[in-house]
């Protein structure tokens, strides 16, 4: 499988790269003449072909494995613009959760997460507003989209995500369910070219001062879905609101793992850690809180 990255190297130089492989038997590409991944996704979707017979006449460039060690990477296909962007997201659509056996439904939940704004890098901090009542995480596949010129989505790829929210919020003002959504989204800096993978083994764990605080593993992918991929699709994109030509679209399909079944809230300096086993995405984001952070001018 194919991962597209959009990183800045040691020296402030964008560029774009195709990692093929994973681990230590990875190898990267640099693309040259791709200013950034949105640009370069724009080209692939206007071609109209295969990604295999696209990249075929990319001008390729190899760049040692160690290298990227030594990058800064940036959220995949993120515009510059931040308002040509839209996370949101699907909820109570997975088989199980934690573990556990989830109600079967007859539809999902769907949320807004904000724009561009509120996404963040792997490595980067996720950051919980003043005015927030709570903390916590889910774990889920996040799917990309670009709006082409007649205003059919186009599916890109896919990567990891950890949705932050307000659990708090959420269960003491129900009312107010949607605003709890309004959080930092933490994406994977590896897009993969693929459809997601019919299920995968997904870890999360939080660190606190050096110790696990809480670890968890469940199932990831299309077989866990309670409803087909295309439904969700389906569901989303019917709203011409939602299909502008050139919006960038991240789109979360639920989640397997919660902090929030586990009655668990983040404290201000916790490590979040989250992994995939299938296809060997990673995220690694420190918590801050806001709060925290102005009340001793961090």
């Amino acid at each position: 499988m194919d991962r597209i990255i959009d990183s800045v190297d040691r020296h402030g130089v964008r560029w774009v790269g195709i990692v093929q492989g994973k681990g230590a038997s990875a190898t990267v590409w640099q693309v040259e003449d791709a200013e950034s991944s949105q640009a370069l996704a724009v080209r692939f979707m206007r071609s109209k072909q295969s990604w295999e017979h696209f990249k075929s006449n990319l001008s390729l460039v190899a760049v040692p494995l160690e290298a990227l060690s030594l990058m800064t990477f940036n959220v995949p296909l993120r515009p510059v613009r931040d308002a040509v962007c839209m996370v949101s997201g699907f909820g109570y659509t997975h088989r199980s959760v934690n573990g556990l056996p989830m109600p079967q439904r007859s539809s999902p939940d769907w949320y807004y997460k904000g724009n561009g704004k509120g996404l963040v890098a792997a490595s980067r901090a996720i950051k919980s507003p003043c005015h927030a009542s709570g903390a916590g995480i889910e774990i889920e596949y996040a799917c990309v989209y670009l709006i082409d010129d007649c205003r059919n989505p186009r599916y890109i790829g896919y990567t990891l995500a950890v949705d932050f929210s307000d659990p708090v919020l959420r269960h003491t003002q129900p009312g107010l369910a949607g605003l709890s959504k309004l959080r930092n989204t933490a994406l994977c800096h590896e897009l993969v070219i693929a459809e997601p993978p019919r299920y995968s083994v997904v870890r999360s764990s939080i660190v606190r001062r050096g110790e696990t605080v809480w670890d968890k593993q469940s199932l990831l992918g299309l077989d866990q879905l309670m409803f087909a991929k295309r439904e969700l699709e389906a569901l989303l994109f019917q709203h011409e609101e939602l299909c502008e030509p050139g919006t960038v679209h991240y789109v979360l399909l639920g989640a397997s793992l919660s902090t929030d079944k586990d009655a668990f809230e983040l404290q201000h300096g916790d490590v979040i850690r989250a992994s995939s086993q299938e296809d060997g995405l990673q995220l690694s984001n420190l918590f801050e809180d806001e709060v925290v952070r102005q009340s001793c001018n961090c």
